[in-house]
């Protein structure tokens, strides 16, 4: 039996070590996201605009990540993925900065629209860099370890942001995203290979695949999903702080019960993709997650059955990400993964800002008690459309077309 080689584990180690800074780098990512509903009311208080209003922040957050990214990193990207890296962490340096100096709404939103673009830039970079450092057999793993900086983010990051504002004011949390945003550039700095060139992909090249339907399809599951699930996370405060059985104090801990949950259904989730495929996972947690929303406002009446539900809403609100991203990447060759999760990517922050905006309406019209009515439906659809994707598999001609139009031109 061949005897075990002390330095090929010493070399795995060192292969993973920098996946687990560029998951450190979308872990600071998250948090600027999602720190935004922690420290909402205060925010919207001292700008002096409606938590209505405040929420559409997260809008211009998303919009400009959905949007703007696959503008942005095909613009950028040429030469070295690290120095791209490294380009888009500054960028978040500077303008965490400058949203914890805004003076007003509109330098708010600056900020934040800013920070979505160069949110939209790092995260498909360091997806792609962490897949191109591992094996072929964990790629897919070193993409979960990528997108569990994320989830993270939900367990730790935003907790501890607002604890941060809590000390000073909401400003100093974005000041504290701006330091860890300077420890993932050092990281960055010193354990991703400098490597080549990366090719360029044109913009055509880059929404070819829209022209596939189960593409598009499956585009359109995370859009309605993550619609459902922002919509309620965004506006967390409001709704959980008016709860007879809540109130405001315990708003941050149903917040890491929420992010606790969603990491076990991160990588629960990547485990029964494994095992069992993306179709049953896919459908089993979207139907949780719908079922899950639908009896939300009936948990709310005791303390004790709020936080169940907040965490099993964790669980399968992100036990479909795993096989929604394993799913969409089936469809057509894995060197075309990238390109594909970026624009799975782009729909996930597509479907926030659909969320937060369409939210941010009901609370003004309606008030936060109907945004459950609202997210349920959306997940409905979003199940009802995985259902129609999953009938009719993708065809071998699809998965051709996708490739030929990922060279072509």
């Amino acid at each position: 039996m061949p005897t075990p080689n002390p330095g090929d584990a010493d070399r795995q180690s060192a292969r993973w070590l920098p996946v687990l800074v560029l998951a450190f780098g979308a872990f600071c990512a998250g948090t600027d996201n999602y720190l935004v509903a922690g420290v909402l009311a205060p925010m919207a208080a001292e700008l002096e605009v409606s938590v209505a209003a405040a929420g559409l922040f997260v809008t211009g957050y998303s919009l400009a990540y959905a949007l703007g990214a696959p503008i942005v990193i095909t613009a950028l990207r040429v030469g070295s993925p690290r120095r791209l890296l490294l380009t888009a962490i500054a960028l978040s340096v500077a303008i965490n900065l400058l949203a914890a100096a805004a003076w007003s709404p509109w330098v708010m939103a600056i900020a934040r629209i800013a920070a979505g673009c160069v949110a939209g830039l790092y995260v498909p970079l360091a997806g792609a860099a962490a897949a191109s450092m591992v094996g072929a057999d964990r790629r897919g793993r070193a993409l979960a370890i990528v997108l569990g900086g994320i989830s993270i983010a939900t367990v730790a990051g935003v907790p501890i942001g607002v604890w941060v504002s809590g000390l000073s004011s909401w400003r100093m949390a974005f000041v504290f995203v701006a330091v860890m945003a300077l420890v993932a550039a050092v990281g960055v700095a010193l354990t991703v290979p400098a490597g080549g060139g990366t090719p360029v992909v044109s913009l055509r090249q880059r929404l070819a695949p829209l022209r596939h339907t189960p593409v598009w399809l499956g585009l359109a599951v995370t859009i309605t999903g993550l619609t459902a699930g922002l919509m309620i996370f965004t506006y967390v405060g409001p709704i959980y702080a008016d709860a007879p059985a809540v109130g405001a104090g315990y708003v941050g801990a149903l917040i890491m019960a929420h992010g606790l949950g969603a990491l076990i259904g991160l990588w629960g989730g990547s485990l029964l993709v494994d095992r069992y495929g993306s179709r049953p996972v896919l459908l089993g947690s979207l139907t949780l997650f719908t079922v899950n929303l639908a009896w939300q406002p009936i948990a709310a009446h005791t303390l004790v059955t709020t936080v169940v539900f907040v965490v099993i809403w964790g669980v399968v609100g992100w036990a479909f990400l795993p096989a929604q991203q394993h799913s969409m990447i089936a469809t057509a060759d894995p060197e075309q993964a990238p390109m594909l999760l970026s624009l799975n990517g782009s729909a996930m922050y597509l479907g926030a800002a659909f969320g937060s905006a369409i939210g941010g309406a009901v609370i003004a019209i309606l008030g936060a008690g109907h945004l459950w009515m609202f997210a349920t439906g959306f997940a409905a659809i979003s199940v009802t459309l995985s259902l129609i994707r999953h009938r009719r598999p993708a065809r071998p001609q699809d998965r051709r077309s996708v490739d030929e139009d990922a060279v072509s031109a």
